[in-house]
């Protein structure tokens, strides 16, 4: 059959980018090459340092398989494949090498091999990347002396359409790879928090005394449970202890942080959404309420929910079942519901900005966690547990010991931020007092609303100063202390525990100008 290769370089092209998943766009071009080019299958091999080649993608009548299968080359074969590379031998055709029987070349011999094959022949384009390893693309079919030198030019006229798309195979299983590991290590973080929730909830037979024998009682049953407190005081570990106190303690934890999703993402966040759903939806996603199957979904800041997404989420909790963005199909899911918030829901609801009967689905065992000035018998645990482990953090291993009064001063403190705001001030701490006793001399700046009080005012009380005046007054005033350094330990943002970027974007809307040349840096 005579070929026109231009033409078939066009339409193989056409294949190859007629669609953004790879795997239809190689299975579409591999049964038009079929029609040209002897062929049972496809595949792209690449050897890395170690000598061993991976198949990464196989193509046959059947469907498209990526993964990582191992091809056991002989050293036989690990010897011609390194004499090809490196000395460019064995060319043959414009690059493809044509094995039209295992018996003849030992890598084709060790392929027919791992196929089980008795009769096989192979044409094989090499393919260099650069900063990449050897890699081939490679026709096969099941019987000998199947390929003349008009397939390989076929083929050798395909080289750089199939490279680009070897390429992108190599950043899916690149994808894939990091996508595995990410999972690995959230797995990983997941257990050491459930290690630290369940056997290190400081105040538990104290302070907290009361909040854990209700937590315990509500973990035997499937009950939605509303956590209350101020910013800081620990919801989530409180939340990851009804889990690991429960039934589902085996399955996952998934946590939603709903006030930090933007509104037009937060159904696609929850619930998943198919391919297509969306411009730039290349591909269907689970949403949190799936990947939460058999475990908890815990709610964080679900006061911030705004209203539409509040009735897709009355719906899920009501029916036990979600519907994906762009989808059709009812998927059953079986996920234990945890909110939590530290807005006043009442007003949130007399407001009309959360809906009441949302509110009562998840206000069926509600459990107010105290703020630390209301449980200070805990600090002095509480203090020596974030010492030990902020210093084994910083690598500050041993840790310093309390300065005379320094316990009386985290106990004098009223602690707006919480536990949170204890941490902060340990680690501070730490990294300022490396090789004398721990101080808290300085534990007021640490905290932004005790700070605002010593913003001088007008001594008429007559002349009060616009809001944000008095922000951007305090905000300089923090930054001529810290020299105009934003991040770092002695950085303004940790000083008002707040996150650089926060802290960059109110200076920005405020339009505060500051001079680090007339900044006193500190010591």
């Amino acid at each position: 059959m005579t070929v026109d290769k231009h033409r078939f370089f066009r339409n193989v092209t056409l294949s190859l980018c007629s669609s953004l998943d790879l795997e239809k766009a190689l299975f579409k071009c591999f049964h038009y090459i079929r029609k040209y080019i002897p062929a049972d299958g496809l595949q792209f091999d690449i050897t890395e340092p170690n000598g061993a080649t991976l198949s990464i993608v196989r193509v046959t009548k059947e469907g498209v398989e990526i993964q990582d299968i191992l091809i056991p080359f002989s050293p036989e074969s690990i010897e011609e494949e390194q004499r090809y590379y490196e000395k460019k031998e064995n060319k043959k055709i414009d690059d493809v090498l044509i094995f039209n029987a295992p018996s003849i070349n030992p890598i084709s011999k060790d392929f027919a091999k791992v196929l089980n094959l008795k009769e096989a022949s192979n044409l094989i384009l090499p393919v260099d990347f650069e900063d990449s390893f050897p890699a081939t693309i490679s026709l096969y079919t099941f019987s000998q002396h199947a390929y003349t030198a008009d397939h390989a030019k076929l083929l050798s006229a395909v080289k750089e359409p199939f490279s680009m798309a070897m390429s992108n195979a190599l950043r899916h299983r690149d994808v894939q790879n990091r996508s595995e590991n990410f999972k690995k290590e959230t797995q990983r973080l997941y257990l050491e928090l459930m290690e630290i929730s369940g056997d290190k909830i400081i105040g538990a037979e104290s302070g907290l005394k009361e909040v854990m024998t209700l937590a315990r009682h509500v973990a035997e049953v499937e009950s939605p449970v509303m956590l209350l407190g101020e910013t800081g005081t620990g919801k989530d570990v409180i939340a990851n202890a009804i889990h690991q106190f429960s039934k589902r303690h085996e399955g996952p934890v998934v946590k939603v942080n709903c006030g930090a999703i933007p509104e037009n993402l937060i159904d696609s966040e929850l619930f998943g959404h198919e391919k297509g759903a969306f411009t730039g939806a290349v591909s269907q996603k689970r949403g949190k309420f799936e990947r939460a199957d058999s475990g908890t979904l815990f709610l964080d800041e679900v006061g911030e929910l705004s209203l539409v997404a509040q009735v897709r989420l009355l719906r899920a909790i009501q029916f036990k079942e979600i519907e994906r963005l762009g989808g059709t199909r009812t998927i059953p899911v079986d996920t234990r519901i945890i909110a939590a918030t530290h807005r006043d829901m009442d007003e949130l609801i007399k407001s009309g900005t959360f809906r009441e009967d949302l509110y009562f689905r998840l206000n069926v065992f509600p459990i107010r966690i105290p703020p630390l000035r209301k449980r200070k018998e805990d600090i002095p645990a509480l203090a020596h547990y974030f010492i030990e482990k902020k210093a084994k953090d910083l690598n500050l291993y041993p840790p310093q010991r309390l300065a005379p009064r320094a316990m009386d001063q985290l106990m004098d403190y009223d602690w707006p931020g919480n536990v949170r705001e204890l941490s902060n001030v340990i680690e501070r701490a730490l990294i300022l007092n490396r090789n004398t006793p721990l101080t808290f001399d300085n534990l007021h700046i640490n905290s932004a609303t005790h700070n605002a009080t010593e913003i001088p005012m007008d001594k008429n009380d007559d002349d009060i100063i616009p809001f944000d005046d008095m922000i951007s007054h305090y905000i300089v005033k923090v930054l001529k202390r810290t020299g105009g350094r934003i991040e770092g330990p002695n950085g303004a943002a940790k000083l008002l525990s707040m996150k650089p970027n926060t802290l960059r974007s109110k200076i920005k809307k405020l339009n505060i100008r500051f001079d680090k040349t007339k900044a006193k840096r500190p010591s």
